[in-house]
């Protein structure tokens, strides 16, 4: 046999390392915020400015906690009770919780006003079509039916939710 027929193609290689180069690339950052892991995505969300989202999608996954605590996010996650935590991680509130366990429950709230001391927050969430269960800014976002809650907030805890329809 000729020995050009029993020797690989010197590229052979090729396709393998780019397959492995872009899974390091897809742990490393994100593209969107749905490709980032449930409390990761909360975080994001919570961030002050878009600027702020973008720079955090292109962080590697090391990196993030760091850029949290200098945005001030990670001190507030971590004064929650840990019994708060993980009701707030499950998207479960309740009044005594914290407003910013609220924020990372549910997302920024749809509208909030203020009444003299205390805040309303109103919260989106769709019923039904293709983002049932999701918290949004507008109903028009769910393609389907929604319901509105308001969370009463005064001196930082919540005091009411109320499921409005």
């Amino acid at each position: 046999m000729p020995r050009w027929r029993t020797r690989r193609p010197r590229f052979a290689a090729i396709p393998r390392l780019l397959g492995a180069a872009s899974l390091l690339l897809s742990i490393a950052c994100a593209t969107t915020p749905e490709r980032l892991p449930p409390l990761t995505r909360q975080f994001y969300y919570n961030l002050p400015t878009p600027e702020d989202q973008q720079a955090f999608l292109k962080l590697k996954e090391s990196e993030r906690q760091s850029f949290l605590e200098d945005k001030g996010l990670w001190a507030k996650w971590t004064a929650l009770p840990a019994e708060e935590r993980q009701a707030v991680q499950g998207g479960e509130l309740r009044p005594g919780f914290h407003e910013f366990g609220a924020f990372m429950a549910w997302g920024p709230p749809a509208d909030t006003q203020n009444r003299g001391d205390a805040r309303a927050h109103t919260y989106i969430r769709c019923t039904s079509g293709p983002k049932a269960g999701r918290y949004v800014a507008s109903n028009l976002e769910c393609d389907g039916t929604s319901s509105e809650i308001e969370v009463s907030v005064v001196s930082g805890s919540i005091t009411e939710i109320k499921y409005l329809n």
